[in-house]
């Protein structure tokens, strides 16, 4: 053994002695004082001058030698040819195992028994190189797992690594499959197939390579015939077996008994460690391709989803309309299969299918949800929150439609609760023939839809009363001091009537009332002192009646107009108001009273009647406007407008007026302000409060 630094070869010297015992590891001096023959030895050699191999050649021409350096891959074919048996770069963390190996080879090749070892080296980092055509095969064994695309593509590189790397011809890579729970072969070299034929598929309990991949372990085996299995295996007698992570397994097979050493099984499980690392690889750019695919066409799908729905929701004319609408949309998108929409009856008990459509084998038509039940549609009436039931959870259930629709194919279900603000109009229910059909950005989809058809569906409750020519008219009364007009009556003594009420952009209400039987200014102050009252003012005050301008963030008022109402009367005295509203005929007057009843403490109903409204055109409100006018008011109000009185700056003033009908000023003034307020009158208090 020879070189430059003497403390170097003595650490690979004492490295080797540990590795192994297959040979005996001697220093240069030994070697170089021994009168031994040189049969039998090897010479390890550090650096790859040219000087440096023709020195030991020229002292020991019959003795193999073994260079171990850092030389690239010219160098490396230098020494080569300069007659060296082999080359061990030395790098990695298995340098010394892999120099092991060579040594081990070289010295079978020259039939020696023990080797004296020479090296000198720095003991820096490994790859192995055998020669510069394996340098080259491992760069591109390297390079063909960092690319390979697919488990299968890798499990084909592995295979051939075996044969082009370790030198075996027979080898087969298997690949877990988690559905089947087995082991497939999907790779295997062309010897293994020709002389063991098509390799078998294992279960996890079963062969070697089963009890290897559940083990996590690897096996190595000297002689397979001595095992006590009924396993065929052909030719083979040394094998191998290494787990592929939580992939698959290699093996790999020798026909001849004990063929494997140490470095063998090192670098086959380096060749097994760097296929699940490119496994693991291949399966996130898997996931990920996956993935967005899946997002492109969820979001495809969905755009066109919400638009067709968005479409209906336009240019439907009626209630029913919205909701067939959306079932027909809903159930002819992949992957739902069928939707239907139930609505409150109007006892508040139950939720009744109304609308339902789609392909699959599913009735509904005579459906019934108790609301006081457990049931998914329940659920999401009562709590405002959409409910998803999975696979599991249909095949669980005993009856109802539930049943019925696992039993014709559907795997998931959601129902979405229809509300807007305080409105509840009902669930809607979506069905899906596959089980993940509802994650996350599907739940949100849905959700925004559920809300999207219920403020559509206020619209139309809300217009209803306005065209209805029956309606109900609902009264009621509630002494809640979370009232406003509750608590203002209670503490002040005021006799409180509303004038009307305004929504504003911000989503506020601004309420008109008057008040009688209590000083203004004592109003004013309790106004000022409720938090719940954001601004207050005093607007006028004749004759022991005030009128007040008050905004308040939200109220019962806008609470009925949301739910279709029509407040027509409201007025509270000792603590006690008292409404009375409007409903379309077709309207839950009685979900609406039972809301009121829920929320708030001592509420009676005090009447429920049903009456004919005539609907008024246009041309019998003008003239019924008209019929209350006398001449001179119709004519003072007619002048006005057209001459241009109204305008800003005005063209005309009250004295041309005035005497163009012939009148005076002051009695001009008098029938246009007449005139004015019959109009003002229709507009803000038609019943003539």
């Amino acid at each position: 053994m020879t070189g430059a630094d003497e403390e170097a070869v003595a650490r690979t010297a004492s490295t080797l002695r540990k590795l192994t015992d297959s040979f005996a590891v001697a220093t240069a001096p030994e070697f170089g004082e021994s009168g031994e023959s040189a049969d039998g030895y090897c010479l390890v050699a550090d650096g790859t001058e040219e000087t440096v191999l023709e020195r030991i050649c020229e002292r020991h021409p019959e003795v193999p030698v073994v260079l171990f350096g850092d030389s690239d891959e010219r160098s490396v074919e230098a020494v080569l040819a300069d007659g060296a048996a082999d080359y061990v770069q030395r790098s990695g963390d298995e340098r010394y195992a892999v120099l092991a190996h060579r040594i081990e080879r070289v010295l079978r090749e020259a039939e020696g028994g023990n080797a004296a070892i020479e090296r000198a080296g720095d003991g820096a980092p490994t790859s192995v190189a055998q020669s510069p055509e394996t340098i080259t095969q491992l760069q591109a064994i390297s390079r063909d797992l960092m690319q390979a695309p697919s488990r299968e593509s890798i499990a084909a590189v592995v295979t051939r690594a075996v044969e082009t790397v370790l030198d075996y011809d027979m080898s087969v890579v298997r690949l877990y499959d988690p559905e089947e729970g087995v082991l497939e072969p999907v790779a295997a070299s062309e010897n293994a197939v020709e002389r063991m034929g098509e390799r078998p598929t294992y279960s996890l309990d079963e062969g070697l390579p089963g009890k290897v991949f559940a083990s996590g372990e690897p096996a190595v085996y000297d002689d397979v015939k001595a095992l006590d299995d009924d396993f065929d295996r052909g030719p083979v007698r040394g094998a191998m077996f290494f787990p592929i992570g939580v992939h698959g397994t290699l093996s790999i097979g020798a026909t001849t008994p004990g063929a494997f050493d140490e470095v063998d099984r090192t670098m086959a499980a380096l060749l097994a460690t760097n296929a699940a690392a490119a496994c693991n690889r291949a399966r996130r750019e898997r996931e990920v391709r996956e993935a967005r695919h899946r997002i492109a066409t969820i979001l495809d799908r969905i755009e066109g989803l919400v638009q067709d729905t968005v479409e209906v929701l336009v240019e439907a004319h009626t209630r029913e309309e919205v909701e067939l609408g959306v079932c027909t949309q809903l159930a002819a998108a992949d992957p739902y299969v069928f939707a239907w929409l139930a609505r409150p009856d109007v006892r508040g008990e139950a939720l009744v299918a109304h609308e339902w459509t789609g392909e699959t084998n599913l009735y509904v038509a005579d459906e019934s949800v108790p609301m006081d039940g457990d049931s998914p549609g329940a659920a999401a009436y009562q709590t405002g929150e959409s409910q998803v039931v999975d696979v599991r959870a249909l095949a669980e259930a005993e009856s109802g439609w539930l049943r019925t629709a696992h039993e014709a194919g559907v795997e998931s279900v959601m129902a979405i609760p229809l509300e807007y603000t305080d409105a509840s109009y009902g669930v809607l229910y979506v069905c899906a023939g596959r089980e993940d059909a509802f994650d996350g950005r599907e739940q949100v989809v849905l959700e925004s839809l559920g809300r999207a058809v219920a403020n559509t569906i206020n619209a139309f409750e809300s217009g209803r009363i306005l065209s209805a020519d029956r309606v109900i008219e609902l009264e009621f009364a509630v002494e809640d001091h979370d009232l406003l007009f509750s608590r203002l009556s209670a503490t002040t003594g005021a006799l409180i009537s509303s004038t009307g009420t305004v929504t504003q952009e911000d989503g506020s209400l601004r309420i008109y009332f008057t008040t009688t039987g209590a000083g203004s200014d004592d109003v004013m102050d309790a106004l000022q002192d409720d938090g719940a009252v954001t601004a207050a003012s005093r607007v006028a005050e004749y004759e022991g009646e005030a009128l007040f301008d008050v905004t308040v963030d939200g109220s019962l008022v806008e609470t009925l107009v949301d739910l279709g109402a029509v407040p027509k009367r409201i007025e509270s005295e000792h603590g006690v108001v008292r409404y009375a509203i409007e409903l379309p005929y077709e309207a839950e007057a009685r979900d609406v009273f039972g809301l009121v009843d829920e929320r708030y403490d001592n509420t009676d109903l005090v009447g429920y009647h049903e009456h004919e409204r005539p609907v008024h055109t246009q041309q019998e409100f003008r003239a019924a406007l008209f019929d209350r006018f006398t001449d001179r008011q119709e004519t003072a109000l007619r002048t006005a407008f057209l001459g241009g009185f109204f305008d800003w700056p005005r063209e005309v003033d009250g004295d041309e007026l005035a005497e163009g009908m012939d009148i005076s000023r002051p009695t001009y003034h008098q029938h246009l302000r007449a005139a004015q307020q019959k109009v003002f009158q229709e507009l803000f208090d038609p019943e003539g409060r």
